[in-house]
């Protein structure tokens, strides 16, 4: 063995060991300057014979490797561990699940149904062999009936409270500096502490934070997460395999491809099709659009002249990956949406005229099925011709609405889908998978292929490869990423593609249910939903106005919505999109508005103002 100059090291100037004679000696000076000898082992007397004396302070190599076992944790340590964890977790869960402190209690008129637009069973929807009735009155789900009646949910005064630690997420509680309760976290120390303080630091997130699986947040698109999906993410970080490539973890790669054939056969795309699992949408949009960035616009002297299309209301992490694509030059078209919020198919096509005859290149065009702001659909086949007629790539941003294929009644919403050349959808979103998963698709993988494959360094000589292998690290800019299969197979393996189905299209309806329901009420104007998303207003006011009732609905935080603004227009948004929110939630939420309205003073009129 070859050492090589330890004299930089201070714990060599102490006790070392003299390796011919097996004694300890005493050196006053540090080790000499740098050397190279080789030694032997005679395993009967158990002494390393060298060529020359040569001292190796082996305490000091015991000692650390006492301090190194530390890291490997044994069967008891880590059931305690993982035991004391999930204390932790089921404390924050037993909040979400938990009425807002001050105990707001359902009038018994709202409880009972009685209201005259929506009555006991109507729109009852059955869904899947287990034949989910999401009427109003039960909610069947499998063998075992859940029943959803407002009668189960009360939040009377012998409910468990949660506590003065109670975050209040209104829009007046949202703070760019520190919180009432926020502390520094655990400090990084040179020794550790115990897995108690540890936990005890972490759980305090839980009261400083968007509770994003509360029922009552009904802002942005929040996320949700599975007790399955946390133990598949446990299960991918404990077997911790490199799941890029076939010949480090041939299963850890199936199980990934697995998951992307079967989306892409949701959305109708050949078996040709690829794809990967992402960090999120954004990641898995900038895949797509550098795949279409390399196969329309091969030359980087084009960028300048070339043109991405969007509608008004496409998310905003799109043109951002221009930047960061190196094709900040590139020309923006936000083309504006219709009555019915889609993107606007005649203006589109005059602004690829008028691009074409100022020598521009027009590349990419962006559909959406499920805009964040309002979750309308653009028309995908529309789109698909004048792409064609062109040649531009066509992506379709489904992060929000994507996995509503799965309900049958909103098939028809994702017509043309399949012809897309790429597509972004969010698992930790529809499959209610932990944030950081989001998926792309490319029609024709080969050009993704062609786009990300990997060029080995030469450590990896001797690795065996097959040409005929898809690796996902060939599919995608990530190296030694997190295995994310797990947590969107096992939920879907543990609860059939059956349970998602109905709490989608639980969700529709009740987006549907709320529609009515403030339909009917005076001062008050709602935009018909397409998925599940429903903006609301009080028309004829200012939107100061607007943002008083806003704080009157959220100002005891038992709901958190927000405010958006589509073609000038300000609206209060409400999405229905957490499992957790079910019926009552969404009745308590109504006389929340119906309340507010009547605080707010407003004249006597006698209409239903719908959009």
């Amino acid at each position: 063995m070859d050492v090589t100059n330890f004299s930089s090291q201070p714990h060599w100037r102490h006790c070392y060991r003299n390796i011919c004679t097996d004694n300890f000696v005493e050196r006053k000076h540090s080790f000499p300057s740098p050397f190279t000898t080789s030694f032997k082992t005679h395993s009967r007397t158990k002494k390393i014979t060298m060529s020359s004396e040569v001292v190796f302070n082996l305490e000091y190599l015991t000692r650390l490797e006492e301090s190194a076992r530390t890291l490997e944790s044994t069967p008891q340590q880590r059931s305690e561990m993982m035991f004391k964890a999930q204390r932790e977790v089921d404390a924050y869960l037993e909040q979400l699940s938990l009425d807002h402190p001050t105990g707001w209690v359902i009038p018994p008129k709202e409880t009972q149904g009685q209201d005259k637009l929506v009555q006991p069973g109507q729109y009852q929807v059955q869904s899947g062999p287990n034949q989910v009735q999401s009427g109003p009155d039960r909610v069947q789900s499998g063998p075992d009936w859940v029943q959803s009646a407002p009668d189960q949910a009360q939040s009377g005064p012998d409910r468990v409270q949660s506590g003065p630690d109670q975050v209040q997420s209104g829009p007046d509680q949202v703070q760019s500096g520190r919180g009432p309760h926020e502390t520094e976290p655990l400090p990084i120390q040179e020794n550790g502490v115990s897995i108690d303080e540890v936990l005890r630091d972490f759980s305090r997130i839980g009261n400083e934070m968007e509770r994003e699986g509360h029922p009552g947040h009904m802002a942005y698109v929040p996320g949700n997460s599975t007790a399955p999906a946390a133990i598949g993410d446990f299960l991918a970080a404990s077997f911790n395999p490199y799941s890029l490539n076939v010949a480090s973890c041939r299963r850890a790669v199936k199980m990934q491809q697995m998951i992307v054939q079967w989306v892409g056969r949701l959305f109708g795309y050949p078996s040709a099709c690829a794809g990967n699992l992402t960090s999120g949408g954004t990641v898995a949009t900038m895949v797509a659009m550098t795949t279409a960035r390399d196969h329309k616009v091969p030359r980087s002297k084009d960028y300048s002249r070339s043109v991405l299309y969007l509608s008004e209301l496409t998310h905003d992490g799109v043109a951002k990956c221009l930047s960061t694509l190196g094709m900040r030059e590139a020309v923006v078209r936000k083309v504006p949406v219709d009555d019915k919020y889609r993107m606007d198919v005649n203006i589109l096509r005059k602004f690829i005229e008028n691009d074409v005859q100022n020598n521009l290149l027009p590349f990419l065009v962006v559909a959406t099925t499920g805009t964040t702001d309002v979750g309308s659909v653009d028309p995908v086949p529309a789109i698909r011709a004048v792409a064609t007629q062109y040649n531009m790539w066509l992506h379709v941003d489904a992060c929000y609405g994507g996995f509503f294929v799965l309900c049958n009644s909103a098939k028809h919403l994702f017509e043309g889908v399949e012809t897309a050349d790429s597509i972004a959808v969010d698992p930790h979103k529809g499959l209610y998978a932990p944030f950081g998963t989001g998926l792309v698709l490319v029609r024709n993988g080969t050009l993704l292929r062609n786009s990300n494959t990997r060029q080995h360094g030469n450590y990896m000589q001797d690795q065996l490869t097959n040409p005929e292998d898809w690796n996902p690290e060939d599919l995608t800019f990530e190296q030694s990423a997190h295995f994310r299969a797990p947590r969107v197979l096992l939920p879907l393996q543990l609860y059939g593609v059956a349970t998602f189905r109905d709490a989608l299209q639980e969700k529709l309806e009740l987006a549907k249910y709320l529609y009515l329901r403030l339909k009917g009420q005076a001062h008050i104007q709602v935009v018909e939903p397409v998925l599940s998303t429903v903006l609301f207003r009080i028309p004829g006011v200012s939107d100061n106005t607007n943002r008083a009732l806003l704080r009157e609905i959220t100002t005891d935080g038992r709901f958190f919505i927000t405010t958006t603004t589509v073609k000038g227009v300000l609206y209060l948004r409400v999405i229905i999109f957490c499992y957790r929110t079910h019926r009552q939630d969404v009745d308590v939420f109504i006389n929340k508005v119906k309340d507010a309205v009547v605080k707010m003073e407003l004249p006597e009129v006698e209409f239903c103002h719908a959009g």
